[in-house]
């Protein structure tokens, strides 16, 4: 087959970039992926948050132009802006300081809370003895991932975008002519996620199918590593797994509010009549790994909750997963030309964020 473009990955970032590749007029485009349903995505596994603000320029610009399109296309990504609440503890105060005078510098809408204010915008929030103030951004909120990429997809293809589900690129190279993938094709959904949760042992075996392109786009986020290595030495990515849990609280409905930070850095928000929360471990090795520890709700999400409010004191645990994030040492994307090649080209490892900066890195 020879194509002008070939996508390595169909998650949000893959489709995002198809999606836009397309609306500027490219033809003739194919993405490629192992599982297009995206069991073990990070797409599918994250919490769903959408924000403005960022310490790095280029992340703020990056959610900026996202978040422009998402306003366009609310109803149909279910994307709503109830809202990003930030508390500081007693203590915290020159980073929460720091962090209001970036959004200000920036023209971004967010603003101070006092402890009143607080209680009064979130009566639930109880438990404010250790606390300075907040830092709300209204225009920050909630989005359905599934339904971003969807939207990406179906776009896609109505302008002629082929998605081709269960291969596997076990390598990616320049040719005279521009580019090429090696490929094969796994026989089944479990084979897809077998492959997902262990990459290595099928990447080692030589692929049957040859692909050609002008242009090849690596946007396999936290598996794009491997395919990396014959271009770059020590590629600077890592995939590391980062929990989540949903839960029901007694007598409680978050629904009307949106994602909470709190100062023990416990993040929760509203999910279907539910709870969902979550926690970056610093601990946490790396690894391909999609589970939830079974003490984790206990030992890290739990206890914070409790400190922090009234109606958080009685929860019930729903399920739980892990999903991957593609970590770089300055925690920001990597897109642009691979270095020392003309045709091949990477985007992917947003580290968690790349729903909210999608658009903005297609």
């Amino acid at each position: 087959m020879k194509a002008t473009g070939i996508i390595i990955g169909a998650g949000i970032i893959g489709s995002a970039i198809a999606y836009e590749l397309s609306r500027k007029g490219l033809t003739d485009l194919h993405v490629v992926d192992p599982d297009l349903e995206g069991t073990l995505s990070s797409t599918e596994r994250n919490a769903g948050g959408v924000r403005h603000l960022w310490e790095q320029p280029i992340n703020r610009e990056l959610s900026r132009h996202s978040i422009a399109l998402f306003e366009k296309i609310k109803t149909e990504i279910g994307f709503h802006q109830t809202g990003y609440l930030w508390l500081f503890g007693k203590g915290e105060e020159k980073s929460g300081e720091d962090m209001l005078a970036r959004t200000q510098s920036h023209q971004l809408s967010y603003e101070q809370l006092s402890i009143s204010e607080i209680k009064s915008r979130y009566p639930f929030i109880d438990k404010t003895d250790d606390l300075a103030f907040a830092i709300f951004g209204a225009k920050d909120g909630l989005i359905n991932s599934n339904s971003l990429k969807q939207y990406f997809r179906t776009e896609a293809k109505k302008r002629g975008v082929i998605f081709h589900d269960r291969h596997v690129v076990h390598a990616m190279k320049e040719t005279p002519q521009g580019a090429e993938i090696i490929l094969s094709t796994v026989t089944s959904d479990i084979a897809a996620e077998d492959h997902l949760k262990n990459p290595f042992p099928l990447l080692k075996k030589e692929g049957d199918l040859h692909w050609q392109a002008d242009f090849v786009i690596l946007a396999a986020g936290a598996w794009s590593r491997e395919l990396l290595l014959p271009h770059i030495k020590h590629p600077l990515i890592s995939p590391v797994r980062r929990q989540i849990v949903l839960f029901k609280a007694e007598n409680f409905d978050m629904n009307s509010y949106g994602m909470v930070v709190d100062t023990s850095r416990v993040y929760f928000h509203p999910e279907g009549g539910n709870i969902l929360a979550g926690l970056v471990l610093k601990n946490e090795a790396q690894g391909y790994r999609f589970d939830v520890d079974k003490d984790f709700f206990e030992s890290h999400l739990w206890p914070a909750l409790y400190e922090r409010s009234s109606s958080l004191e009685k929860l019930k645990p729903i399920t739980g997963w892990g999903g991957l994030y593609s970590y770089t040492p300055d925690t920001s994307g990597i897109l642009g030309r691979i270095p020392k090649t003309k045709s091949l080209y990477e985007c992917h490892s947003f580290t968690g964020r790349g729903v909210m900066q999608s658009y903005g890195a297609a």
